[in-house]
């Protein structure tokens, strides 16, 4: 028997975990048969909507629909349990120490969902920069992807500026200096003369 497209969405989605229209798909409906019935889910109360094409499906127990912050990190930096995206800039340093960017903050992503180079988005009430990556993102690179994706986009000063902390983020995350050299071919030429010029490629021997 035919699985309703509720039911479908209650098996791959939690109570306020939000989806996208464009992520729905079942064989036997057309996309604009799932826009109606989204739609009519939507008059009943079986899901909400969030924001154009975006909804989620109410939690019994919580009024609250997910915030900005949370929107977005769903959308562009974790689908479920995959990685597809992280934070660059300043905002890399900033999870470093354990702070989480929050709505106020000026915002730059590195998402496997860009599609151009770089590009200003508007979504979820917030303005914030997205990125095509130099390498494809996996939840195996992604915290290869992320450091080397930083060192190629900073300045040499602010990059020894942060040393201390880069260094040991390559000591938590364990990374080594023939995985990170290997890597680099897939970033700027400049990348890896950074991590030389800055004395970050000796911290990568080091744990």
């Amino acid at each position: 028997m035919k699985k309703s497209l509720l039911a479908q969405i209650q098996e791959k989605y939690q109570p306020l975990e939000l989806f996208f229209l464009a992520d729905i798909h079942d064989k036997t409906m057309t996309q604009a048969a799932i826009k109606q019935e989204l739609l009519r889910l939507t008059k009943e109360g079986s899901v909400r909507r969030y924001s154009y094409g975006v909804y989620f499906i109410p939690d019994k127990q919580k009024s609250a629909a997910p915030d900005t912050m949370d929107a977005i990190e769903m959308r562009y930096i974790q689908n479920g349990k995959n990685s597809i995206g992280f934070y660059t800039g300043i905002n890399f340093i900033n999870s470093i120490t354990g702070r989480r960017p929050t709505v106020e903050d000026k915002l730059e992503i590195i998402s496997n969902k860009a599609t151009s180079g770089k590009k200003s988005v508007y979504m979820f009430s917030k303005r914030f920069i997205l990125r095509k990556p130099y390498m494809t993102i996996t939840n195996d690179n992604v915290a290869l992807n992320a450091f080397l994706s930083y060192i190629a986009m900073t300045d040499l000063p602010t990059l020894k500026a942060n040393y201390a902390l880069l260094s040991n983020y390559i000591r938590k995350e364990h990374l080594g200096a023939n995985e990170v050299m290997e890597a680099t071919k897939f970033f700027p030429a400049k990348t890896a003369s950074k991590l030389l010029a800055t004395d970050l490629y000796r911290s990568l021997w080091k744990h």
